[in-house]
């Protein structure tokens, strides 16, 4: 059955001003950066025994860079290890990494922006944006893409594919795995069809929309996005565990809008400072896009976010690995507002299956929570 990438017909008319308004609000978005004030890696007094820590993690062969705030201050920024496997590049704090899935924290921002602006609501079903939507598919809604409880599956169905329509009619023919809304089940694939709303919404590209409305007002100076690493200064990007080729690198629907960018531990920081003060979306929709909507275990999921609990309280968090050995996590714990950065290029560890971005951030944790009690 195809699937046509445009509005439906008979609902163009009562959304073509909102589309016009959204348009003019992004050519008026103040290309002034927003300024944080925080401490860059000049002159942070490190913490000696966080040091020694870092320092025996990176002695095994890890390589990652860490940014550890307290109070909206940075406490420790620092590279460890080294950027690629002939060991001539040292990893420092503006080192790029794939943050994979991280990405999708940033998607769910815009929608949220969106919505801000009248340009969506959360309980919008597909049929609003598309035509064509396969019957089963037609009660998905832009909620259930956020929280992973839309029935799709991780099939990499857009892998590859560098047109929008193509990757979005691709998408669709994938066999729901339960009826939308009634369980859980994490997929790229959802957020690849918001990014094809938000750009439908926006008549934009999905990374021009980010420039404009999150790079721009968080200072956000070093990241990049999946296609346009090829011909970088790889003097700042850190080694994948094996060489891809021009065509996997390249921009395609498999990567945008769930798992594609690059950044950076400085970057990603003043990103979630910008965040939390209200920059991009109103506090009341911040506060809903990090309040629980389906419990799993010990974890919630909220709108592009998890939340947990653990024995230092509270935590917000995202987190993100590919295949090639990029991983990284951002953590959040409010009650104490201590954030923990840390990206990675070093994969998984053997039988621990566990990321050496958790492993490494709870060592932190550990450390920075009994300096802090």
């Amino acid at each position: 059955m195809s699937v046509i990438i445009y509005m439906n017909q008979n609902k163009k008319q009562k959304y073509i001003i909102k589309t016009i308004v959204i348009i003019l609000l992004f050519t008026n978005i103040c290309i002034t950066q927003h300024q944080h004030q925080h401490n860059e890696a000049e002159g942070i007094a490190q913490n000696p025994e966080l040091e020694q820590y870092l320092d025996q993690m990176s002695d095994t062969g890890f390589a990652f860079s860490v940014l550890v705030a307290k109070d909206d201050k940075i406490i420790h920024m620092k590279g460890y290890g080294w950027a690629d496997s002939l060991k001539t590049i040292k990893t420092n704090e503006r080192t790029l990494f794939n943050i994979a899935s991280i990405t999708k924290s940033f998607t769910s921002v815009v929608i949220f922006w969106l919505r801000d602006k009248g340009a969506l609501a959360l309980d919008d079903k597909l049929p609003k944006f598309f035509i064509n939507v396969p019957k089963e598919k037609q009660s998905i809604t832009v909620a259930q893409l956020l929280t992973h409880t839309s029935g799709l599956g991780q099939n990499y169905a857009a892998d590859g594919i560098t047109n929008r329509d193509s990757a979005v009619r691709q998408i669709l023919k994938d066999k729901l795995k339960f009826k939308s809304g009634k369980d859980f089940s994490y997929s790229n694939e959802n957020y690849e069809l918001l990014g094809a709303i938000i750009e439908i919404l926006t008549r934009q590209n999905y990374e021009d929309v980010l420039r404009r409305l999150i790079w721009n007002q968080a200072s956000i100076t070093d990241t990049k996005f999946w296609g346009e690493t090829q011909g970088a200064d790889q003097q700042i990007i850190a080694e994948k565990n094996r060489v891809l080729d021009a065509a996997a690198l390249s921009r395609n629907w498999g990567y945008i809008a769930s798992g594609g960018i690059y950044s950076n531990v400085t970057d990603l920081y003043r990103w979630f400072i910008a965040l939390r003060k209200g920059v991009f979306i109103e506090p009341k929709s911040l506060e809903q896009m990090w309040t629980v909507q389906k419990k799993l275990s010990e974890t919630g999921v909220a709108y592009g976010w998890f939340v947990s609990s653990s024995e230092w309280g509270k935590e917000i968090w995202t987190r993100g690995t590919e295949d090639w050995g990029h991983n990284g996590v951002l953590r959040w714990f409010p009650e104490r507002n201590v954030v923990i950065i840390v990206l990675s290029n070093s994969g998984e560890l053997g039988d621990k299956n566990i990321t050496a971005n958790r492993f490494i951030s709870d060592g932190i944790a550990k450390i920075v929570f009994k300096k802090t009690k």
